[in-house]
């Protein structure tokens, strides 16, 4: 459990440095290094739960895995990051171009993931490669469509998880309701 707690979060730092007014660039290299501590979290926590459920560990060959895993990521996210950018640059339509904005993630996420990696750490190197290289090879009309839907995008889906979060506060309470606080000191005892 402690693999999984144990990353620090990102939100409250990156808040304060975008309200510093720091670069963009190191605001995306801040962020990505939040999500890359997360992966390597996953990562130990998948170790740990194949040691407990074996009954056996052995650093040297979990140096090794983690090793060919992070290594694999990495080279997976910089492939799909670098062809991403080509065949939008190729494609060269806007409303194309968001759809693939849109899909990249996935790819860059879902091989590592099934081959037994966490797929974060591709995701986030794909993120940060087409980030930088970007602009090179999107155009202007893309980026400030693809802004428009990303921030409208964003705004959605943060609204309907404050939404569902705010449903299932209320069965929460409700349960927390029906237990009365002696049951709950003796079960903390």
């Amino acid at each position: 459990m402690g693999a999984i707690v144990s990353p620090p979060d990102a939100v409250a730092p990156l808040a304060l440095a975008r309200k510093m007014g720091l670069p963009r660039r190191l605001l995306v290299v801040l962020e990505g290094e939040g999500l890359a501590n997360d992966a390597t979290a996953l990562v130990f926590y998948r170790f740990a739960v194949v040691a407990v459920s074996v009954g056996a560990f052995s650093l040297g060959h979990a140096i090794v895995n983690f090793a060919e895993i992070a290594v694999g990521e990495v080279l997976w996210g910089l492939c799909v990051g670098w062809g991403i950018l080509k065949f939008r640059h190729w494609v060269r339509d806007p409303r194309l171009e968001i759809l693939l904005s849109v899909l990249t993630p996935f790819l860059a996420y879902w091989p590592p993931q099934q081959a037994g990696g966490s797929g974060v750490l591709a995701t986030v190197t794909c993120g940060l490669y087409i980030s930088w290289n970007g602009l090179q090879l999107i155009s202007a009309a893309t980026r400030l469509q693809g802004i428009f839907f990303w921030d409208f995008l964003i705004y959605c889906t943060e609204g309907m998880l404050f939404l569902v979060t705010g449903l299932q506060a209320r069965a929460l309470f409700d349960a927390f309701n029906t237990y009365d606080p002696g049951s709950w000191l003796y079960r903390l005892c």
